[in-house]
């Protein structure tokens, strides 16, 4: 009897076994559109940055640790993925490491903690409605992507051990790029028990990142609860190597990042109520321009985001670099303090002019404008600019020198410089940007 029992279990958990195998489970979210989720999300960074100065190169390692816990409310859906949402975080903090020197702890300040999180075809922008966010802030909202796990699962019923393939949009926003040239990535169901359905990511993708070329590599395990309707659990391991590009050096990376997601009813922190003044549309740029400045700085700035900070903190040059939708360079701008002088005896035009000219490593052919700029902002008592052809250490370029003089008398220099058929693209960005410097109101 007890191997007549014996015999029976095998066969019922053969059957069983068949039947799980040729089962199929639908892969389908429920509907993101108003939905809410809380993510939690590790990452570990660690990789090697490689610094070319002419014939030499240097290696040195690199590493970051972040952690960030937040409710998430999707507001704008395409499909299976979001475009748009509204998160509350509890925790937002990041510990970057260049050559074994860790930074100091970054984070949210307390009014930032709400926040708008919008993917545009220049990327995934996260914005205050509180005011402008700090570089150190804005990279602390630079994580793993929630809009767009959705689209990891195929939306339709599948068997064990099939496969599908990945859209180009999910492997763009997940893998942190702007753009794909080829991708392989699939997903594949690997076992259900309960209400758990496992499935892996798998696949590699070679792209672009800033402007830089990216082959990316990933390795991704995932639970799906056909219960809740969700992706709750997702270990995403990605390999990254990346060559040089017009904002950032080559470098190397191996990246770990572990989401927890759940369901959740919606939290009065991201109510009607608190949706209320989020706009509809793009963000104007009062919100999404990244501040720079602090009370011990002699100037402040609020400049676009298709400018990128390459020089050193704290250096007497500040160093941005403008780049287009599709990771083009398009120039750089070079901030400096000059000198400090009597705001009512300010150095004429026709001498500034003439320093420019003398400027190291220029070569100067022709001079296209000369002029003193009128209609300025306030704590601007004086500014000029003068254009010029010519060339930049044997290099053919346009360069746009300004000088602007604060009411107290600070004198700062701002010069763009860009190769002569990039003059064109750079429209009026050059006008804006200086628009938004400036100065600390004299002490009474």
């Amino acid at each position: 009897m007890t191997i007549c029992r014996y015999v029976l279990g095998l066969l019922l958990f053969a059957v069983v076994s068949m039947r799980a195998a040729g089962q199929g489970v639908d892969l389908t979210e429920a509907p993101l559109d108003k939905a809410c989720v809380r993510n939690e999300i590790t990452m570990e960074l660690k990789g090697t940055i490689t610094i070319v100065n002419g014939k030499d190169e240097q290696k040195f390692p690199h590493g970051a640790e972040a952690k960030h816990v937040y409710t998430e409310r999707f507001l704008d859906v395409n499909g299976a993925v979001a475009l748009k949402s509204a998160r509350y975080y509890t925790v937002a903090e990041s510990v970057l490491a260049f050559n074994n020197d860790k930074s100091a702890k970054r984070t949210l300040r307390p009014e930032h903690r709400f926040m708008v999180t919008h993917r545009q075809a220049s990327g995934t922008m996260s914005f205050s409605l509180k005011g402008s966010l700090t570089r150190e802030e804005m990279e602390t909202t630079e994580h793993f992507n929630t809009l767009a796990v959705s689209g990891l699962i195929p939306g339709k019923m599948i068997e064990v051990g099939k496969s599908w393939a990945m859209p180009n949009g999910v492997v763009v926003a997940l893998c942190d790029l702007q753009g794909v040239t080829k991708q392989n990535f699939e997903g594949k169901l690997i076992a259900v028990k309960d209400d758990i359905a496992t499935f892996k990511v798998v696949g590699n993708a070679d792209g672009i990142s800033l402007g830089a070329q990216v082959k990316t590599l990933v390795n991704a395990d995932c639970e799906f609860d056909l219960k809740k309707k969700r992706i709750v659990a997702v270990t995403w391991n990605q390999e990254d190597t990346r060559l040089q590009g017009p904002v950032g050096p080559a470098m190397t990376a191996s990246i770990t990042v572990k989401l927890k997601r759940d369901a959740i009813e919606v939290p009065v922190e991201l109510s009607d109520n608190a949706l209320i003044e989020v706009p509809v549309g793009d963000a104007p740029s009062n919100l999404t321009n990244i501040q720079h400045g602090s009370s011990k700085d002699r100037f402040s700035l609020r400049y676009a985001r298709d400018w990128h900070v390459t020089s050193p903190d704290g250096g007497p040059q500040m160093v941005l670099r403008n780049i287009d939708d599709r990771g083009q360079f398009v120039g750089q701008v070079t901030v400096s303090m000059w000198k400090k002088g009597d705001p009512a005896n300010v150095i004429s035009l026709e001498k500034f002019a003439a320093e420019t000219e003398r400027t190291i490593g220029w070569n100067q052919t022709e001079e296209t404008e000369r002029k003193e700029l009128k209609e300025l902002p306030k704590g601007h008592h004086t500014a000029y600019r003068v254009i010029a052809n010519g060339e930049l250490d044997g290099q053919r370029a346009v360069q746009y020198f300004y000088l602007i003089v604060s009411k107290q008398g600070d004198h700062l220099l701002a010069t763009f410089t860009l190769p002569p058929e990039q003059a064109a693209r750079l429209g009026s960005r050059d006008v804006e940007f200086v628009r938004e410097i400036g100065f600390p109101e004299a002490k009474e």
